[in-house]
């Protein structure tokens, strides 16, 4: 039973473990908020309170096993897992339709996720606004994402952009008066986006208002991203400006591709930008600015962690535009005799001639024959046998770039904070600069607060106190670590396992954990620390792969501080998203041209094809 009394939930059980009084910051005024978070805060809390009923009711009138296998399983078509194996797909296999080609479409989505995940995510961490509460809800989850807050849907906002994505594209290709696939696919992705938003209520991992916001959102990033039905085109505009820069050529004007001549053309038209040098600068500066301004969340929320990896994910592919273009990286596949056809594809070049251009994105100038593939060549066992071995080899890369990366990356980057962090010690304390500091976020624990590498590994090495002794498993380490504390995982992390898990209570805004923040003071609330609260039949475990284990945070006695993120996790997530962006849009298909394996399915744009 759960009841509201003025700012604290109670939830009451015959169990030993269970409180009788459940601090939340979930409910709980937070001085640590700006008054227009508070006063946003403050409005959404009774619509979740409400919608909450409203919910749970659907649940009870419309629950089956059908159902409930459905939307959970459905879910994970919204989830930033399935597009990692997804977008890598559209830049490992070449082809042009009506002049749009596989690279313009896989950026473009690439833009469409990054900025979808990245404003929910910041939206989420400015309002901290909690799911529906469970109980009286029954939460249905795959994976961790009931770790995050609720307002908006970051699952509404991406099924609904990229439906809207797909459909431009569908109603550029196709006559809708003359073919039953454009009505066909317009259904299908009308489902798909249903499914998902709908599913969102269902699963009750969001409120109503949670999902309109989210489809809203999803609808203007759709807009601003992409030049479909008189887009801002952002998406394009940032390419072309990347390349532009990095062939020395002057950005596009009012004759560009896209519809209109914008203000955001003339800010990129500007001498500034037109540097060969301009665009990583920049770009790398912007990112790290908007990482270093993401809200501060009341609660240990993994959103920031989201935010970070997809903007990585979007800076990389900008940054591997720019090295491609520079170094002429393109010039490699040319003299290996590429681009080539997919082996097994049915096309055949008979007839090749190329010279170089100061573009790679430009028609190159080549004269191409095909010869015109034969009906169902696709399902040839060559074709398929290719591949497949092209996504196995393109997402292994990924993977092992991703396992090497983070590991090496947890050794080097704390003590190179360390040195940093003394370096602006010492010209604060001689130039008398008390503002200047090391950049710290809330929850993240700074590398001059524990000795060696990133806790947490999992390769066998333990936490080293200040003396430099190895913790021993179950000791505590500094800020309260134990020598593998477990982290909160951010659900665009490739999660080892994705299991199901049926939640009556856990997650944010819920009852299973009565945890004050070690920052509590700054919250107006005391600190009770972390207890189980146990109900409706739950023995007390947590079988979600996303709960926190707080077997495995201990508190340190002297300042009750509690650490399950690290400074240097911030820049490693940075560092190997955006080189997950560089290996999938330009490392990929150079290897498969340099293998002899071709990229392209069908003609490049250039190519002039005879039946």
């Amino acid at each position: 039973m759960l009841t509201m009394r003025n700012d604290e939930k109670y939830a009451e059980d015959d169990d030993e473990d269970t409180l009788s009084i459940v601090s939340s910051s979930e409910f709980s005024p937070s001085s640590s908020l700006s008054p227009l978070r508070s006063y946003l805060r403050s409005v959404l809390l009774p619509i979740v309170q409400r919608e909450s009923h409203y919910v749970a009711n659907i649940q009870k009138r419309f629950r089956s096993p059908w159902w409930d296998k459905y939307f959970v399983y459905t879910s994970a078509l919204g989830t930033h897992t399935f597009f990692i194996i997804l977008l890598p797909a559209l830049f490992f296999f070449g082809f042009n339709v009506e002049g749009i080609t596989n690279h313009e479409m896989g950026f473009g989505l690439l833009m469409i996720m990054g900025g979808g995940v990245y404003s929910s995510s910041f939206i989420k961490d400015l309002v901290c606004s909690p799911r529906p509460l469970a109980p009286p809800v029954t939460r249905l989850t795959l994976g961790n994402h009931h770790l995050e807050y609720g307002f908006p849907s970051t699952h509404s906002a991406n099924s609904v952009s990229i439906a809207l994505f797909f459909w431009g594209y569908i109603h550029t290709f196709l006559d809708p008066s003359q073919t039953t696939i454009y009505w066909l696919s317009t259904v299908l992705l009308a489902l798909y986006a249903f499914s998902i938003v709908g599913g969102r209520i269902y699963t009750a991992m969001h409120s109503f208002v949670d999902c309109i916001f989210g489809v809203l959102l999803g609808g203007f990033v759709w807009w601003s991203v992409t030049d479909q039905f008189g887009g801002l085109g952002l998406g394009r505009r940032l390419h072309d400006w990347v390349v532009c820069a990095a062939s020395g050529l002057p950005y596009p004007g009012p004759n560009s591709a896209l519809n209109s001549y914008t203000l955001i053309d003339t800010i990129l038209s500007l001498r500034v930008f037109s540097y060969t040098l301009s665009p990583p600068l920049i770009l790398s500066f912007v990112f790290l600015l908007i990482i270093n301004q993401h809200p501060q969340p009341i609660d240990d929320c993994p959103c920031f962690e989201d935010a970070v990896a997809t903007g990585a994910v979007v800076y990389g592919a900008l940054l591997g535009s720019w090295v491609t273009t520079y170094f002429h990286l393109d010039n490699l596949v040319q003299k290996v005799g590429g681009p080539r056809p997919q082996l097994g594809s049915g096309w055949q070049i008979l007839n090749h001639s190329s010279h170089l251009t100061s573009s790679p994105n430009t028609t190159t100038g080549e004269t191409w024959t095909f010869l015109s593939p034969q009906p169902f060549i696709y399902t040839t066992p060559l074709f398929i046998l290719v591949s497949v071995a092209k996504l196995v080899l393109g997402v292994g890369i990924i993977f092992i770039w991703r396992l090497l990366a983070k590991s090496v990356l947890s050794f080097l980057l704390p003590p190179i904070f360390r040195l940093v962090a003394k370096g602006v010690g010492f010209v604060r304390r001689t130039l008398g600069l008390r503002w200047l500091g090391m950049p710290n976020r809330r929850f993240y624990l700074p590398a001059t607060e524990y000795a060696g590498p990133v806790p947490g590994l999992g390769l066998g090495f333990g936490v080293q106190g200040r003396d430099g002794g190895e913790e021993e498993e179950g000791d505590e380490g500094m800020g309260g670590q134990r020598s593998r504390p477990m982290s909160v995982p951010s659900m665009i992390d490739l999660p080892s396992t994705l299991r199901v898990s049926v939640e009556k209570q856990g997650g944010i805004g819920s009852a299973p954990y009565a945890y004050t923040s070690p920052y509590a003071a700054l919250n107006g609330g005391s600190g009770s620390g972390l207890r189980r609260v146990n109900g409706d039949g739950d023995d007390g475990k947590d079988e979600g792969a996303g709960n926190v284990n707080d077997e495995n945070r201990k508190e340190d006695g002297e300042n009750g501080r509690k650490f399950r993120h690290y400074d240097a996790d911030v820049l490693t997530k940075v560092i190997v998203y955006a080189g997950m962006a560089i290996l999938s849009t330009e490392v990929s298909p150079l290897v498969f041209e340099l293998l002899g394996w071709g990229v392209h399915v069908m003609p490049p744009l250039d190519a002039v094809v005879v039946q």
